[in-house]
């Protein structure tokens, strides 16, 4: 009868693809758990906080073993690095309960995150950061410059052919911090641009509201041919001294 032998050496990326569903099964199911969760009227500020943390969590890393998934028929040795970088995210979100952190401490976590995304995307990504070096213990909301680059990969980088730059700048005056998020992609029109504000930024702008109220602001620009912009500007708070 007919016999199928696999290829030496592609069993082991079989079993990373299995395990691989496995976990964006899991996460999956994870999102939609913390879906219904969100609908529960939170009993204190501090449950809502810890709520929206875990619902932006499983999003991106959702996102990001899907970028994984996609590798693995196009080239196994590169998933394998990026399960392992994977791995590395996953270790760091269960590990932040932190609704605040120093923005070195983010953007650390950030370049974790691209490092996914340039096995994805290679020479077609290109990211500058621009932080001023004062501001390095200045508090952000945990994953919050890992939502606005997520949202300039996937609406800026995704859906074009030429290299991307995106670039991420922190700056500080009369007691603000603003953070800015560009890409050079093709922008969008209106009704994209209201289409891009989706789950993350949209979680963003709900734990921006818990934690700041109305002295924190979040803005998405765009327009054709002119790419993403988006914007948070918050008071200036700083790391308490060890």
């Amino acid at each position: 009868g007919l016999r199928v032998v696999a290829p030496p050496g592609i069993v082991p990326f079989v079993t990373l693809g299995i395990w691989l569903y496995l976990m964006v099964a899991g996460i999956a199911y994870a999102v939609r758990a913390t879906n219904r969760a969100s609908r529960a009227e939170a009993a204190a500020a501090m449950t809502q906080l810890a709520a929206l943390r875990a619902q932006l969590n499983p999003h991106f890393l959702f996102n990001a073993l899907h970028t994984v998934v996609q590798l693995i028929p196009l080239d196994p040795s590169r998933a394998a690095r990026a399960a392992e970088e994977v791995a590395a995210l996953l270790r760091t979100v269960i590990g932040e309960d932190r609704d605040l952190v120093p923005l070195r401490d983010e953007r650390a976590f950030v370049e974790r995150y691209l490092a996914v995304e340039h096995l994805r995307f290679a020479d077609r990504l290109r990211v500058e950061f621009d932080l001023d070096a004062t501001l390095a213990d200045a508090l952000v909301p945990s994953f919050a410059i890992q939502t606005l680059v997520e949202n300039a990969v996937r609406h800026g980088a995704a859906p074009r052919i030429d290299a991307t730059t995106v670039s991420v700048r922190a700056r500080a005056a009369e007691g603000e911090l603003r953070l800015t998020v560009h890409d050079d992609g093709d922008g969008a029109d209106a009704a994209s641009l209201a289409a891009a504000r989706g789950t993350g930024l949209r979680r963003l702008s709900e734990r921006l509201d818990a934690l700041y109220g109305a002295t924190a602001v979040l803005r998405v620009d765009a327009a054709r041919g002119h790419g993403f912009t988006a914007t948070l500007t918050l008071p200036l708070r700083r790391e308490a001294a060890a």
